[in-house]
């Protein structure tokens, strides 16, 4: 089932942010950063926050949001599923479920950025899989090594 983020989720998904290996320090701390302001600012409308939930176990989450001073485009600022039941259709459950909601509000074309590092691999390939084209690519983006990788969809 997938529903909104809700406060007794939040310790849930810092465990499979940091169980994923995948986020340093300082991404983890702004990927919580947006759960505390979808959680406890329920008036923002920058965020929304979806989890998979199955058995009382939270599976996966996503976030999304619209890129001010657009219409109808969204970004999609963070996936991670639980690393025990990854490629299992949680994160492309997610990714659908965002689609028919952002199509819902009238969104027309989501945006993804990533990391170009080599352990990024799997990740870049998911957003292939689920329909999103590599738009560019900035060398060098985050620091030496680490470029931004850019993906969008039109809807």
């Amino acid at each position: 089932m997938i529903r909104n983020l809700e406060k007794q989720d939040r310790e849930k998904i810092l465990k499979i942010l940091c169980d994923t290996g995948n986020f340093n320090d300082g991404e983890i701390e702004i990927a919580m950063e947006l759960i505390d302001v979808y959680l406890n600012k329920p008036e923002q409308k920058d965020y929304e926050i979806f989890v998979d939930e199955n058995e009382n176990q939270i599976r996966g989450y996503i976030c999304i949001g619209q890129r001010p001073l657009t219409e109808g485009t969204f970004d999609l600022y963070w996936i991670a599923v639980n690393p025990e039941i990854q490629s299992k259709g949680v994160g492309s459950g997610l990714v659908k479920y965002i689609e028919e909601f952002i199509k819902s509000l009238t969104g027309r074309i989501i945006l993804i950025e990533t990391s170009g590092k080599e352990s990024y691999e799997k990740e870049r390939k998911f957003y292939e899989k689920n329909g999103y084209d590599l738009h560019y690519t900035i060398k060098d983006f985050y620091r030496p090594g680490d470029d931004l990788v850019v993906y969008s969809k039109y809807l």
